[in-house]
């Protein structure tokens, strides 16, 4: 069981390396180099490390050991945070050092193996680290399904990802289809009025409404229902809710300017 982090042992191995060697070196000038110098590169070397581990993390790691699970879900959830930063490329770093110790440690249909592949593909799909995103995220649905159930947010998030590249490919007519699955799905399991839901019916309305002629006022209404309920569930100052109503007001103002 690994109590420090790979990554971060080249960093704490140079802060005794550097203590150890400033024994050595006369006391002067000289060691105030010496001391700078080390410092300096145990400083690029902790960011490198932190890069795939964050420093507290390497922390519950030196406590708990590497192959804890509370460890594992924390190194995933990392990579998570990392995203919503804005930063898909240590993410997918993050994921891309976590997943062979979950899959190790948890096994490959563990949940939580499954939830951080399904972030790791999304990741890849979105950014074009991904050849045949469809065939992939059809065959992790194929995994999930029987593992997290039918109704399980992972399980839907998968499936209306593969709505969305569905939707982007220029197949729209399969890609409605699957936003109605995901919907009627999400609805049964999870309520009509959860996040999931609602940004798979808002995603099945701006595809409609792409997709109809001049008289685009059935799309309209039902986003305009859509953004209610969510100001209703999540607040409108929630990112989701807030550039959906952004959305809503530019599809009013071009009613309105159409003479609809």
């Amino acid at each position: 069981m690994q109590r420090v982090s790979k990554s971060w042992r080249w960093p704490v191995g140079g802060l005794v390396v550097a203590g150890v060697g400033a024994l050595f070196v006369p006391i002067g000038g000289l060691i105030w180099v010496h001391l700078l110098i080390s410092l300096g590169a145990v400083v690029a070397l902790a960011r490198m490390a932190h890069r795939e581990v964050p420093f507290p993390v390497a922390l519950a790691q030196l406590r708990l050991g590497g192959d804890h699970p509370a460890v594992l879900r924390a190194r995933a959830l990392s990579a998570a945070m990392a995203l919503q930063r804005g930063r898909p490329d240590i993410a997918l770093y993050r994921l891309n050092s976590v997943l062979p110790d979950m899959t190790r440690v948890l096994g490959p249909a563990y949940p939580d193996t499954l939830s951080t592949r399904l972030l790791s593909l999304q990741i890849r799909g979105e950014t074009g680290n991904l050849p045949d995103r469809l065939t992939a995220i059809r065959e992790l649905i194929g995994e999930i399904t029987p593992v997290l159930g039918a109704g399980h947010p992972d399980t839907l998030a998968a499936r209306q990802c593969l709505a969305e590249w569905l939707g982007q490919d220029g197949r729209t007519e399969e890609a409605e289809a699957a936003y109605e699955d995901v919907v009627a799905a999400g609805t049964e399991h999870l309520g009509a009025d959860h996040n999931l839901v609602l940004i798979a019916r808002s995603s099945l309305t701006i595809l409609r409404y792409d997709r109809t002629g001049p008289d685009k006022g059935a799309a309209v209404d039902d986003m305009t229902a859509i953004v209610a309920a969510m100001e209703r569930t999540l607040g409108a100052a929630h990112p989701t809710a807030a550039g959906t109503r952004r959305l809503l007001t530019q599809w009013q103002n071009a009613q309105a300017g159409s003479g609809a």
